[in-house]
């Protein structure tokens, strides 16, 4: 079956380009079909021809099928169906490698070519860590693209059964496209799944104290990781979209969560992790053993160290909790922004309280939604009296986490299948203590720059920064993770027929706008998978200068060739690399894309 799916695949993929020491699907050096196929048959069938989601949608292409078409388009925005298909993306610009080579739904016309945009060639769908294993060494040997895709989805809408009503936005796990790659050879952990507890956790190698612990395979989401803490009786601090993978790119960039003020990021609650490197050697690494390895995977960047195929998160006695949704609308942007600067001159008192929030700001409308864990009702009232008359407002106690969850981030369908764009700026609490009429103002220039789309693709603020009590040089991410109270997140979208003059105008919207911030607080940071996808230092953005130099020492001891390298990743090859030829046609200037 295989041979007949691979000479399918070089049907759709050409014939021969060039030699190149990085060796991509259609070089001459890419892996014959005898030696696909004797691969496949060593990892129980497992290797895939790839093609583009919507390819059955073109009547040039050899997959065309109106019937699966039509079951394509039905489910084109549906966030499960992106889940379960590996040719599909949430944010769809990551299908595609420049406007001409694409292969979105609906087709242009019935003479349009669907191309293979970024979408990797090739695939193993691994189940195991033995899959895992075997592909490393097999790429390795071929000088393979590597490609790493575990789930990649958007931040939720939110949406309140009951209460005010939020608006549906888009967000992304990893904006960078960090999970595609034209001419790539990939591996999709999606398979990986697993989860068990242990009550008296001790990290191997380690003498001590025992910790209530969850691990967790690679391919497990946080839907399923908050239903089972719940069923157990215990919390674990995770994202707040529900198809997140719990152990991929969320956890290698710190994962931030709505409960991260009071219990730290993701990075904060890892207590092991096992890993494959570019040797192809699994490696269990904590503080005990591989500690180097420990710390870059804690917040030094997705598929940079090699694959993670199980973590092990502390696990936090389950506790009621306190949540409130607001929605408010103005008269003008001046009146709304007065209530954005409330929301500012109160982000201490918020923090202080250990509460999280995700505040939604359009031109003249907010919309907020907040928890304190372990809270009654009271705490969040004391909140209340910043708001103006006429806003909607909606107290709630929970159970537990999972309660809120479901009646909050888990309630819709994630808005995806649209191409999207953002920027990011993590702000550190002394502006909110000495100056948030001039930390309102920044956040309302940078608005200016999105044009209309600030109409439909609101400023998100996620107040999901840890307290400064965790040990912010414990883990690789930027130290201004520790010292901020907001994360301030622009966002841009357009549509599938945009010029490329278009696309670039809005993706240079986005660039502009965290770049008001940037030069506002240049004390922030960025978080690496919601950052600008051409931002500009981005090694001073999203470790810190003294980070940086370690993960690049940390990155040679372990993986000298470079071999597992993405977009502004430590070790990386640049924006001139053939890696990345996809990312220049839209690069809006200004940004200084160095290693």
């Amino acid at each position: 079956m295989i041979s007949s799916l691979l000479i399918l695949g070089s049907l759709f993929l050409g014939t021969a380009a060039t030699t190149c020491p990085l060796c991509l699907s259609g070089d001459n050096c890419f892996p014959s079909e005898e030696v696909l196929s004797a691969f496949n048959n060593s990892i129980g069938g497992k290797l895939h021809v790839e093609r583009p989601a919507g390819a059955p949608c073109y009547h040039t292409d050899p997959a065309y099928n109106a019937t699966a078409c039509a079951a394509i388009t039905r489910s084109y925005q549906d966030d499960q169906w992106r889940e379960d298909v590996f040719g599909a993306y949430e944010q769809i610009n990551w299908e595609t490698c420049t406007s001409s080579n694409a292969c979105l739904v609906p087709p242009n016309s019935n003479d349009s070519t669907c191309g293979q945009g970024s979408i990797p060639s090739y695939s193993v769908h691994a189940t195991s860590f033995a899959d895992v294993v075997n592909y490393v060494k097999f790429v390795t040997k071929y000088n393979l693209r590597i490609v790493i895709k575990n789930s990649e989805s958007p931040l939720p809408p939110l949406s309140p059964a009951s209460g005010p009503s939020f608006d549906p936005v888009v967000a992304g796990h990893d904006y960078a496209g960090r999970s595609s790659g034209k001419g790539g050879f990939g591996l999709w952990t999606h398979g990986m799944q697993g989860i068990s507890r242990h009550k008296t956790f001790v990290p191997a190698g380690c003498y001590a104290t025992p910790h209530d612990a969850v691990t967790i395979m690679a391919g497990v989401q946080w839907s399923t990781v908050y239903q089972y803490a719940d069923d157990n009786d215990i919390l674990i601090i995770g994202g707040d979209s529900p198809h997140v993978g719990a152990a991929g790119g969320w956890i290698q960039g710190g994962g931030h969560s709505i409960l991260s003020q009071a219990h730290g990021l993701g990075v904060d609650n890892l207590l092991q992790a096992t890993i494959v490197t570019a040797n192809g050697v699994e490696y269990t690494v904590n503080e005990c053993q591989y500690s180097d390895l420990f710390w870059a995977i804690r917040g030094g960047g997705p598929s940079t160290w090699g694959i993670v195929t199980s973590i092990t998160y502390k696990a936090h006695p389950a506790v009621p909790c306190a949540w409130v949704s607001i929605a408010s609308s103005a008269a003008s942007i001046d009146d709304n922004y007065k209530l954005v600067q409330n929301f500012v001159e109160k982000a201490p008192y918020w923090a202080d309280l250990g509460g999280g929030a995700f505040i939604n700001i359009y031109p003249k409308h907010i919309t907020f939604l907040g928890i304190i864990p372990n809270a009654t009702t009271a705490g969040l009232k004391k909140f209340l009296p910043i708001l103006p008359p006429g806003s909607s407002v909606n107290c709630t106690e929970a159970p537990s986490f999972l309660s809120f969850f479901k009646e909050t981030f888990d309630i819709n369908n994630e808005v995806v299948g649209i191409n999207f764009a953002a920027s990011s700026r993590l702000i550190p609490r002394k502006y909110f203590e000495t100056d948030a009429a001039g930390l309102t103002a920044a956040i309302r220039k940078g608005q200016t720059f999105l044009g209309s789309s600030a109409y439909t693709q609101p400023i998100q603020i996620l107040a999901d920064t840890p307290a400064p009590r965790f040990q912010k040089h414990a883990t690789s991410v930027t130290p201004a993770w520790y010292d901020s109270l907001w994360h301030v997140i622009y966002t841009t979208a357009w549509p599938n027929n945009a010029t490329v003059a278009e696309q670039r105008q809005a993706i240079s919207g986005v660039h502009q706008s965290a770049q008001v911030l940037r030069e506002y607080a240049p004390d922030g940071g960025a978080y690496i998978s919601e950052a600008d996808v051409y931002e500009p230092n981005h090694e001073a953005s999203f470790w810190g200068t003294a980070n940086a130099a370690r993960l690049k020492e940390i990155k040679a001891k372990y993986d000298p060739k470079n071999v597992f390298q993405v977009w502004q990743g430590i070790g990386w090859a640049g924006a001139t690399d053939v890696r990345y030829e996809c990312y220049s046609q839209l690069n809006p200037g200004g940004a200084s894309l160095v290693n």
